[in-house]
């Protein structure tokens, strides 16, 4: 417990003294062991508990099983209960996932229809728009495991520049602080991702505007752990699956997040984040 903070939302007791049904379904939902979720801390805690309360309730009502809600104080200890095997659904950034799903504990369900681009947020006033154009700045970047982080530095790398030489990272805890970073103009620029952008309050993002890398890759992964077993794993991917803009749920989760929809996750997709895991595992192991 001390790796991580749990945090479960309190979703608010309904008013059914009047329906005696619905006290026994909640009688017979609130005897189950929850199930831990657990996203990521790309974001403040409010932030996430606010953005996956509408995907909380639809799971507890599609599983009938409450749900009890996870994210960490850092990526570190996210990362080290993940690997520990700690949560039972996880929504996790690829690379993490992959590598995950290759240690034998969890089972990959589906990943978000949107595309993960990483990005650099820059002011509406400035006048980035290519990598060159970063010599001598300061960008605010998020955890040195973090999928994006990776990607954009290489594609600096790629372009002559490297890190501490041409520009200067300044560490911040989250995407979303990075951004903030950038409005407040303690940095030039902040490394996010499209989502990441749409989640920041509307004043900030109309004081911003991105600078984008042209990559696409498979965003968030959704996992299961196999100790749920078979059918409690085909269950959950099938609600996913069928959670759409449709169901009020639905609808509410995919504006408060621009996730759009659930999808598979394909061979290709796999094999596209591939390169990157042998460096992921090189920083966990830097970590220990």
């Amino acid at each position: 417990m001390s790796r991580r903070s749990f945090l479960r939302t309190c979703l608010g007791a309904a008013c059914v003294s009047g329906c005696p049904s619905i006290v026994k379904a909640q009688a017979q939902l609130s005897s189950l062991p929850p199930l831990r979720m657990a996203v990521h801390p790309y974001n403040s805690t409010l932030a996430l508990i606010t953005a996956h309360r509408p995907l909380q309730q639809y799971l507890e009502k599609a599983l009938q099983r409450p749900i009890e809600f996870y994210t960490a104080a850092s990526f570190e200890a996210f990362i080290g209960a993940l690997m520990a095997g700690e949560y039972d659904i996880v929504i996790s950034p690829p690379h993490f996932a992959v590598v995950a799903v290759e240690n034998g504990d969890y089972a990959p369900l589906v990943h978000y229809q949107t595309k993960l681009e990483p990005l650099l947020v820059v002011r509406q006033d400035s006048s980035f728009g290519k990598p060159a154009d970063f010599v001598g700045k300061r960008i605010a970047m998020a955890d040195k495991s973090a999928f994006i982080r990776i990607v954009v530095i290489k594609w600096l790398a790629d372009a002559g520049l490297v890190a501490g030489k041409h520009y200067q990272i300044l560490e911040r805890p989250t995407h979303s602080a990075s951004i903030s970073a950038t409005a407040m103009g303690e940095a030039d620029a902040g490394l996010a991702t499209v989502t990441a952008l749409k989640q920041v309050p509307p004043d900030v993002q109309q004081k911003m505007r991105a600078v984008t890398t042209g990559l696409k890759f498979p965003h968030l992964f959704t996992l299961a752990h196999r100790r749920l077993g078979e059918p409690m794993i085909t269950r959950l991917k099938k609600a996913l699956t069928e959670l759409t803009s449709d169901h009020p749920e639905g609808k509410a989760f995919f504006e408060k997040t621009g996730f759009v929809g659930y999808e598979d996750i394909s061979a290709d997709e796999l094999a596209a984040i591939k390169p990157y895991v042998g460096l992921t595992r090189q920083l966990m192991d830097s970590t220990r």
